[in-house]
């Protein structure tokens, strides 16, 4: 224990250095990545499926990571972080932030943390009601260990930052997903990878971007899983050794995996079909570079919650004691590549949106699920009427969807502006 928080203090130490005026040439982009095990260090029930009733994991099927990237310019500072979990919500992502943010000095610094939405991760951090019926009993030593080990992760890959230029390449994968809520509705095949790299052509993290629900592995399972996101990261950084390969979930909210074979091989099977179509397309990726870095943070209110159980709705004093009234978004451009940070389940359709918006500004959109904040599913108007399991998990009414679209939309117009 010791000698881990040794590493840790060494890694701040650094981190300081590193975020210093003097440290930060002007008009170059520094890059550095780390990922470090994420697997509670006691016995915790696992996320995702309500119908597992809160019972303890069995053990580990394979190993759970948080895996960051930082980026920086002569004046602003990124984390994207991807971690093996279910979902962050607001608890988890302040105290995060309240471990990291002091390190800067006051240096403007934007904490991108997203979820991969694994179904078999870690549970036992979610302090609200609706997030205990998926996640079990609250125990904040679970939350503590959450926390602590991502600022220590981005710690570490912001102690050895260096210059680095970018690639970008976005592809289809069609076949590997479908349409959960209607069998007829859209389906976004997309599948973007984003590599930030030395001059030397060396890459640093390698980002994966898909929208399909991780979960090949059903409530029947009870270990530990990043599912198949993991798989991913690990035959990307089998194939790139050195490098850290981050799983960001796209616009997932109505779209499910194809599985293939019984049960882990479904898992096994769409990873392996996903990082070899990311690495066929990063081979083929031009290279890019990288002059800045810009982002912005905002606090959205929401409308008053809205709670179904089928036709019935609860009164609006009981619902917003459950849920919350406002959401964080963020969005952050590196170079021509815009991520999209929505802090929900976000629908195919909704997606597509934003990737409108982002395409008419010339710029390339990722979108990335589960970040920061987490409030639920996020459909059109039309799917929320729908009565579906989907509608029934959307807390704050019919036009949420909509303006979580429109409030992207409007910082990314004002970051395009700068």
């Amino acid at each position: 224990m010791c000698g881990e928080r040794l590493r840790f203090l060494v890694a701040w130490l650094f981190l300081a250095a590193a975020c210093c005026p003097d440290a930060q040439a002007k008009g170059a982009v520094l890059a550095g990545a780390a990922k470090l095990q994420l697997i509670p260090p006691v016995s915790v029930p696992l996320a995702g499926y309500s119908r597992r009733h809160g019972k303890r994991s069995t053990g580990v099927h394979d190993p759970l990571f948080v895996r960051a990237v930082v980026l920086q310019d002569a004046d602003t500072t990124v984390a994207l972080v991807s971690c093996d979990l279910l979902i962050i919500d607001e608890a988890l992502f302040e105290a995060v932030r309240r471990k990291v943010e002091p390190a800067f000095h006051g240096r403007p610094f934007t904490l991108l943390l997203a979820a991969t939405h694994t179904h078999s991760g870690p549970g036992a951090y979610g302090r609200k009601f609706l997030e205990k019926l998926s996640m079990g009993h609250f125990d904040p030593r679970v939350l503590d260990f959450l926390a602590g080990r991502i600022a220590e992760a981005v710690a570490a890959a912001a102690s050895d930052l260096q210059p680095a230029d970018l690639r970008y390449a976005t592809g289809s994968a069609m076949g590997l997903t479908v349409n959960r809520m209607d069998a007829n509705g859209p389906v976004d095949a997309e599948l973007t990878v984003v590599s930030f790299e030395t001059p030397a052509r060396r890459p640093l993290a390698i980002l994966v971007n898909f929208a399909a629900h991780p979960t090949t592995l059903g409530a029947w399972n009870m270990a530990l899983s990043a599912d198949y996101p993991g798989v991913v990261a690990r035959e990307l950084e089998a194939r790139h050794p050195g490098a850290v390969s981050l799983f960001l979930a796209g616009a997932a909210g109505d779209q499910a995996p194809v599985k293939r074979g019984e049960g882990a091989a479904p898992a096994e099977w769409l990873g392996g079909e996903l990082a070899r179509e990311a690495l066929t397309l990063l081979d083929a990726a031009p290279r890019e570079s990288l002059t800045a870095v810009v982002a912005e943070q905002r606090l959205m209110p929401l409308a008053p919650a809205q709670l179904r159980l089928g036709w019935l709705s609860l009164p609006s004093w009981l619902g917003q004691s459950l849920v919350d009234d406002d959401a964080t978004l963020t969005v952050v451009g590196i170079g021509p590549v815009v991520f999209f940070g929505v802090p929900c389940d976000l629908t195919a359709e909704l997606g597509f949106a934003v990737k409108r918006a982002a395409r008419q500004q010339e710029r390339h959109p990722v979108i990335v699920g589960f970040a920061n904040d987490y409030i639920g599913y996020c459909l059109s108007e039309q799917a929320y009427r729908a009565r579906s399991y989907e509608a029934s998990m959307a807390f704050n009414g019919p036009r949420t969807g909509e303006q979580i679209v429109e409030g992207l939309v409007r910082m990314l117009d004002g970051l395009v502006s700068e």
